[in-house]
């Protein structure tokens, strides 16, 4: 066998085995996707419970004990804490996202729950600016240009405009247990 072909042939398993690993494949498989509005409910009420729990009610802006204590933090240049608190409230939105994408296997409301996981990201990134503020980085973003660099805004808005083409007030539809939204 020549180089050329040896070359060949192990381009090809190595392209048939990273085929197979996928990106980012954890080995674990994907959680199951919403196939009824009971599961979808579920799942998106599990996730704006996460939006409340890490960063408060963005209809009211009413942050949450989380989100205070980090920006108590921030202006009192405790590191460490802001750390540890970004760092929280930064997992907690990526459970929340776990949610919107088991939410987002209902077609009738997917195109909600892209916008949602849109606005999810970008209160990750306002929160990432936070950690940076507190650490004095240079060049740090102030947050709130974070979030709206980051589509927070138009997201939000999208995420309204899809939920009307969507439809709602179906007799299957009901207000989360938790929060004051109704999926």
């Amino acid at each position: 066998m020549n180089s050329r072909r040896i070359g060949g042939v192990l381009v090809l398993i190595l392209a048939v085995v990273g085929a197979g690993c996928g990106s980012g494949s954890t080995g674990s498989p994907a959680p199951p996707a919403a196939a009824t509005y009971d599961e979808y409910a579920t799942a998106a009420c599990a996730a704006w419970d996460a939006l409340f729990k890490a960063v408060g009610n963005p209809d009211t802006g009413g942050g949450s004990v989380m989100s205070k204590g980090l920006d108590e933090a921030v202006a009192a240049g405790d590191v460490a804490t802001a750390d540890r608190l970004a760092i929280d409230i930064t997992r907690v939105l990526q459970t929340g996202r776990e949610q919107i994408g088991i939410a987002g296997g209902w077609a009738p409301r997917r195109p909600v729950m892209v916008q949602l996981d849109r606005v999810f990201a970008a209160f990750e990134a306002m929160v990432a600016a936070k950690r940076a503020a507190a650490r004095h980085e240079p060049n740090a973003i102030e947050p709130q240009a974070a979030f709206e660099q980051a589509g927070g805004v138009a997201a939000w808005t999208a995420m309204f405009e899809a939920a009307r083409a969507a439809g709602g007030g179906a007799a299957t539809d009901r207000p989360c247990p938790n929060v004051p939204v109704t999926p």
